[in-house]
């Protein structure tokens, strides 16, 4: 059975019902524990007469702790696949990345990442670079323009691999060329759905960010959960029995 966003997106509301705590908490320490660890390094750099190594320090310990913050993003997912599937989450689920091979999760990322900036080379060497005779208003203009067609790029280059970092806690075995192939493989076809699905949330991200960010509290596990569910949508998943709360069963669609 195939199932529209719009479904999906309402699956992932019946499922969150009555388990919103597990996956808002391990969001919020997804978040808080990097940037606690990342605090000691904000003050090295807060000071304008900072030396050298006091930037190498923090820009190190940024990489690091980006590092660290992904790994734990990945839990995340982890618990809403487990939500998805009727399984029993906790919070310590999201911690399950460190213990199972978090070098493929580092790898991928870098990589996700490396190919993202490409296409975002030309706009860097302009700006470092730029053609004598040029106004310096039609250097920032001409950077601005190629930094954004770079963005473009680099999103629809990385489009295919969104999945990845589900394939890598779904599975604990695959290495990093096969989560990647195994993503590329699940997006064919699929791309221009998961970008609907992309932009119908961001009514949501307008009405988090006026509620002074309290909002994204509730929003961000919800759009996790879509996302979730689209994943193993594409899997063909959905055969699995997934009980919900009594209150969404009158929500259930036929």
């Amino acid at each position: 059975m195939k199932r529209s966003n719009g479904e999906l997106k309402g699956m992932a509301r019946q499922m969150l019902l009555g388990r919103y705590q597990v996956p808002m908490l391990a969001m919020l320490l997804g978040s808080l524990i990097p940037s606690l660890f990342l605090l000691p390094f904000n003050y090295l750099c807060s000071d304008r007469n900072t030396i050298a190594m006091q930037a190498v320090l923090y820009y190190l310990a940024y990489f690091i702790i980006t590092l660290i913050e992904l790994l734990l993003n990945s839990g995340v997912k982890r618990i809403h696949l487990m939500i998805a599937r009727g399984q029993t989450a906790r919070v310590s689920d999201m911690f399950w990345v460190i213990k199972n091979r978090p070098d493929r999760i580092l790898i991928g990322g870098f990589l996700f990442t490396l190919i993202s900036w490409i296409p975002m080379i030309p706009s860097f060497v302009f700006e470092a670079m730029p053609p004598e005779g040029l106004s310096d208003v039609s250097v920032l203009a001409i950077a601005e323009l190629l930094s954004l067609a770079g963005l473009v790029i680099g999103f629809l280059i990385t489009l295919p691999l969104y999945f990845i970092f589900w394939i890598y806690v779904d599975d604990p075995d695959i290495d990093t060329r096969d989560a990647f192939r195994r993503s590329i493989s699940l997006m064919r076809g699929t791309k221009w759905r998961l970008c609907v699905m992309q932009l119908s949330f961001v009514g949501w991200t307008i009405l988090g960010a006026m509620s002074f960010g309290i909002g994204f509290l509730w929003i961000l596990p919800y759009t996790d959960q879509a996302f979730t569910n689209f994943y193993l949508e594409l899997k063909q998943e959905f055969d699995v029995k997934v009980e919900f709360s009594e209150a969404a069963q009158e929500y259930m669609p036929n």
